[in-house]
């Protein structure tokens, strides 16, 4: 089977050290280590080590140079010797920001800084933020924007620059699959030489909370004047069923960190009762709650 890659525009700012241990940390369901070791060329480059708490949803590849490991990313993970050790990063610190600044110490103290390797990260944060952050990190930090349009997966996080349109925006499901018109925008930083003290001062810890709270709320916001008449569009002026709101309202980089159980539970929370369904006027007051 031929293996199929949408990690090209990534790969094309990526410089490999010659027959390199490529370790991505929190794989997901991710392909662009493959991708990478594959871009090597040859049966004898590389070896690629898949690290993820969920090892099932990470992409199965046959092939002798690719191994699994189960793991949690916030404890020290032990790694073989390796003088061309590449670390791979795609969102998994992303994710990780949500968790709070503890849990980004943890993470890249014990996986990360100290280790004789190439760091890169590839994130939704920009320059301004994750950019100033890991400046104070890594000797020598560069990034580059990237822009991405790679299926479904370009909903997250997206920049729209036409109306939505319901018969291309929306897949049978109800589930939003934009077009070629929308562009998923993201950042690759690549980092070299981790020497540098880290920051555990309350000024930086606040500096994150701030900037999540911006970027997830303010920046992505689900509540804005065009999004309510898109709902009301979507509902028909009827009712739907929790999943089917979860799936409709929410772009595919939240539900990834917020699920439809979490999604349920806070609904249920709200209503104060049991519910298996929302009509769009309670949907937009649960989003105001929520925001």
């Amino acid at each position: 089977m031929e293996w199929c890659t949408s990690s090209e525009n990534l790969i094309t700012h990526m410089v490999l050290p010659p027959d390199p241990l490529i370790v991505d940390l929190g794989c997901g369901s991710s392909t662009l280590s493959i991708d990478l070791l594959l871009s090597l060329g040859g049966v004898d480059s590389g070896l690629v080590i898949l690290i993820d708490f969920n090892p099932t949803s990470t992409p199965t590849f046959s092939d002798s140079r690719v191994s699994y490991l189960n793991a949690d990313l916030l404890k020290p993970i032990e790694l073989p010797e390796c003088d061309n050790l590449c670390l791979i990063d795609k969102s998994t610190m992303d994710y990780i920001l949500t968790l709070g600044p503890e849990a980004v110490t943890s993470y890249l103290t014990n996986n990360v800084l100290g280790r004789d390797a190439v760091y890169y990260c590839v994130s939704y944060h920009d320059e301004a933020f994750l950019g100033c952050i890991l400046s104070n990190l890594f000797e020598s930090v560069e990034m580059v924007e990237v822009e991405r349009e790679d299926g479904a997966d370009a909903a997250a996080h997206k920049e729209k620059d036409v109306a939505d349109d319901d018969n291309e925006a929306y897949d049978v499901n109800g589930n939003f699959a934009p077009n070629s018109k929308y562009v998923k925008k993201c950042y690759l930083y690549k980092c070299c030489g981790s020497g540098r003290g880290l920051w555990k001062n309350e000024e930086i810890e606040e500096r994150i909370k701030q900037h999540l709270d911006e970027f997830y709320m303010e920046k992505n916001t689900m509540i804005s004047e065009e999004r309510v008449e898109e709902l009301r569009r979507l509902f028909e002026g009827g009712r739907l069923k929790l999943e089917d709101v979860w799936k409709r309202v929410f772009d595919e980089g939240l539900k990834s960190v917020y699920g439809l159980e979490d999604f349920t539970g806070e609904v249920e929370e709200w209503k104060g009762e049991k519910v298996d369904g929302l009509r769009v006027e309670e949907v937009v007051e649960f989003l105001k709650v929520m925001q």
